[in-house]
């Protein structure tokens, strides 16, 4: 089937990615630290430029970075009195995107509004969905919410892959035992397939791994190892094709914050060893055998997922 990316995927299936977008699915957009009351974020995302802010409430704001008036970059603005406003010529826009105030007292044209991303905040990251209104549920992990386990969020970086090709290790159980070396003998008999997700159950008397996909875009466990338990999500969202920022969160049982070093050692270990074969990887798909029947699925899924493309760009 030939070398498989988004940008050369999104172009197969729908001529060009322009016409295509990315994936509908919540991106993380920052760490919820970071966006502090009164600032502003500007982020290069889904082949474009967003701003992120918070409003009155303090509830976290994405829309699209470029002011309706001269195209000025609005994450260079400030936030003042609950609005957003453009340093240029300090046109105000609210949390619905729509221009509440131009200082020269001009009539306020009907067309002066920035797209709005539904957004959300939850396991220490602020999320962005990809479309005017949301799919499905921002990501869970698998026997937890964040009121009831303690979590820790941190940002990854830029990597040079696509997000949906690193979330297909959530599902390549062979990689756990030849890559990184994991005791893993065994994968689930099947993997449960929804709109805007996968998840799967594998379970013994000696070990959990309780795993979900959501959207193509972040993969999420529970897991229990010699009596102990953990929590792991790793997602990321698109900067461009083949261009990606990824974030992870570590959790551990109530109680047991002194672990959260240890689960995060684990993850920079198994990220260490994924990254040289993503950063290099030209993806295949032509010679899969029947112990990939999951990664199989899983590709089905991903060829299917619908995509969006924000009207401002």
């Amino acid at each position: 089937m030939g070398v498989v990316t988004s940008r050369t995927q999104l172009a197969k299936q729908h001529n060009t990615l322009t016409e295509a977008g990315f994936h509908r699915s919540w991106y993380p957009l920052c760490l919820s630290a970071e966006l502090t009351a009164g600032t502003a974020i500007g982020r290069d995302f889904l082949g474009t430029r967003v701003v992120a802010w918070r409003d009155a409430a303090g509830q976290p704001v994405v829309q699209s970075a470029w002011c309706p008036h001269l195209g000025a970059d609005l994450s260079v603005g400030q936030v003042v009195d609950g609005r957003l406003r453009c340093a240029y010529h300090h046109w105000s826009f609210d949390g619905t995107g729509a221009c509440a105030d131009i200082p020269t007292g001009d009539k306020i044209p009907a067309a002066a509004r920035i797209f709005s991303y539904p957004a959300e905040e939850k396991w220490g990251l602020v999320w962005a969905f990809n479309g005017e209104t949301p799919d499905f549920g921002a990501p869970r992990i698998p026997g937890a919410e964040p009121e009831t386990i303690e979590h820790a969020a941190q940002a990854r970086g830029e990597r040079p892959w696509d997000t949906w090709i690193a979330v297909s290790n959530g599902v390549d159980f062979q990689h756990l035992r030849t890559l990184h070396g994991l005791p893993v003998n065994s994968m689930p008999d099947e993997i449960t397939v929804e709109a805007g997700g996968i998840e799967f159950r594998v379970e013994s008397p000696f070990h959990l791994q309780h795993g979900r996909i959501t959207g193509t875009n972040t993969f999420a466990q529970h897991l229990r190892f010699s009596g102990q338990e953990m929590f792991q999500l790793f997602t990321g969202a698109p900067i461009e094709p083949g261009r990606s920022r990824g974030f992870f969160v570590v959790g551990v049982p109530k109680g047991e914050a002194q672990r959260l070093p240890e689960v995060v050692a684990m993850v920079d270990r198994l990220n260490a060893e994924d990254a040289p074969v993503l950063s290099t990887i030209r993806f295949r798909r032509g010679l899969l055998t029947a112990s990939d029947r999951h990664l199989a699925r899983y590709f089905r899924y991903v060829d299917e997922f619908p995509c969006f493309l924000p009207p401002e760009r």
